[in-house]
């Protein structure tokens, strides 16, 4: 019994080693099963372009901050050209009536201080009130004429009238201080108007790219050529401004001189301010384009708040799908630009957009935060998941472990006891039927089947010599009909003699009889027969 024993709690351990085995293989199955559905459905969120989804809308957002910027600002450069359009109109008249009246030619104006003055003097209200209702900050006219012929630099030095306002800041664009820029200073005494401290008599038009040019082409109308000039500095200051270049025509064709509007780089900060975003600072940009380069210090850059961006870079342009790439070579922004047309000639070839742009590392910043919130809900819902397959290991595992508890503590388990899994309850069936067959092999059983076989062996006590003989050949394993050839009697005989051994042993048949033999003998107490 301590042997049996021993094995049982054996088989127990071993038991239990395997259950332990089988939850690390259901948690690995798990915990694969899960990584698979995981990879899978991260896969699915690629193809479907979840985490392109910050290209698009960047790209969405881009484009309606590009729209409504080339809409203002196109509406804004074609108002004001309508202003240097009329301006033109009106000053080509009064300068042509002065002209007329005075019997003289522009060129006869040179070197006529008086002529000039008078010039300047009906060309002041025109450009005052173009200032004064064009969106801009200076406004000016020249005369293709110089007070004095003799001096250096007389062949690129022209007399006209500069109006500017001082002083501009984002709080007062309007109603601001307006000084005298370039002009005769009679003119200013007469207006009481303060001279800009960088104040010059006439205009270096070698300041003004193609301005030259524009007063030495015949034209018909100041329609046929206008433009728009690459920002340049204006002369003795620190400022830099685009201005707008419309020929004054006489009505022969002749070019008085050249008039328009200015829009410094200041002005234009203060115009266009930075449209924050929640990718960044997005930056207002009117550039020209030339070798996929877009020339920043050629054209007028809106506010650079929260940005990097001085406004003089030179941006290689790099083509992408959702958006452009702008590198200065130490800085890369992104954004989209769109052409504009601004003027008209010869210089139309030139190509200038309105662009929106934003610092590259702002939005990867962004980028990174969403990522870094994509990894916290993923790393959150793969740690739901493993606890929930641990749970459910547990959940599975459990049952089969209490029952080989219950084996360890008991040799078999309780009639009636379930573990809730069919396999389990199928084993403890088994494994109970097993240690009963061997309790009856080793002798152990049941008091009233105990006390059956005694009263059964007591009974051989009643056999007659000759009816041990005939049991004894059935308990060797003979048949009936072997019996009259080995007792040397007749087949009546031996069922007259089975009759009494039934009787006295208390049996109904042969089946009963050789049952009641197998069971003693599987008990070992076959000898008792004898």
């Amino acid at each position: 019994m301590l042997d049996k024993l021993k094995e049982l709690r054996m088989l127990n351990a071993f038991a239990k080693r395997q259950s332990m085995g089988m939850q690390r293989k259901l948690m690995f199955y798990w915990v694969s099963m899960i990584l698979v559905i995981f990879m899978a459905v991260i896969l699915l969120f690629f193809i479907a372009g979840v985490f392109s989804r910050d290209d698009e809308q960047l790209h969405e957002v881009m484009e309606l901050h590009l729209k409504n910027g080339q809409d203002h600002l196109g509406n804004h450069l074609e108002n004001l050209t309508a202003e240097g359009l009329n301006l033109s109109k009106e000053l080509s008249r009064e300068i042509e009536g002065i002209l007329m009246r005075e019997g003289v030619s522009l060129e006869e104006v040179n070197d006529n201080s008086e002529l000039l003055l008078r010039l300047q003097e009906v060309m002041y209200p025109l450009i005052s009130t173009t200032l004064q209702t064009g969106n801009c900050n200076g406004a000016y006219a020249i005369l293709n004429a110089t007070i004095n012929t003799k001096l250096d630099g007389a062949e690129h030095s022209r007399s006209g009238i500069h109006l500017r306002y001082s002083n501009l800041s984002t709080s007062s664009l309007i109603n601001q201080t307006v000084v005298y820029f370039r002009g005769i200073p009679d003119i200013a005494r007469q207006k009481d108007l303060e001279l800009h401290n960088r104040w010059n008599l006439e205009f270096d038009i070698d300041q003004i790219p193609g301005c030259q040019e524009l007063m030495n082409t015949p034209l018909e109308r100041p329609v046929e050529c206008y433009f728009w000039s690459r920002r340049i500095n204006l002369k003795d200051t620190w400022e830099s401004a685009m201005l707008l270049c419309v020929p004054i025509v006489g009505s022969d064709g002749t070019v008085y001189g050249v008039c328009g509007v200015e829009i410094s780089a200041l002005y234009f900060q203060f115009s266009y301010p930075t449209v924050e975003t929640q990718f960044g600072s997005a930056v207002t940009v009117l550039a020209p384009v030339q070798d996929n380069r877009l020339l920043l210090s050629d054209g007028l850059t809106g506010s650079v708040n929260g940005t990097y961006l001085d406004g003089l870079e030179t941006l290689l342009i790099h083509q992408g799908r959702y958006y452009n790439e702008y590198d200065t070579g130490a800085e890369q922004y992104i954004g989209l630009h769109q052409n504009l047309l601004i003027s008209k000639g010869e210089v139309e070839d030139d190509i200038w957009v309105v662009a929106i742009m934003i610092p590259q590392n702002s939005y990867t910043a962004y980028t990174v935060d969403k990522q870094k919130t994509w990894i916290m809900i993923a790393l959150m819902l793969f740690l739901v998941l493993l606890s929930l397959a641990f749970f459910l290991t547990r959940k599975f595992v459990r049952p089969i472990t209490d029952s080989l508890k219950r084996f360890q503590q008991e040799e078999t388990l309780e009639p009636g006891v379930f573990s809730g899994i069919s396999e389990v309850d199928e084993l403890a069936e088994f494994l109970n039927a097993r240690a009963r067959s061997q309790r009856l092999e080793q002798g152990e059983l049941p008091p009233n089947i105990a006390e059956l076989f005694d009263q059964f062996i007591e009974r051989k006590c009643l056999l007659t010599e000759a009816e041990r003989n005939i049991l004894r050949y059935y308990i060797d394993g003979y048949e009936i009909a072997d019996i009259p050839e080995l007792a040397f009697i007749s087949m009546s005989t031996v069922r007259k003699h089975n009759r009494k051994i039934y009787e006295k042993l208390g049996v109904s048949s042969r089946d009963e009889l050789m049952l009641y033999i197998d069971l003693i003998r599987r008990c070992g107490r076959l000898q008792e027969l004898f």
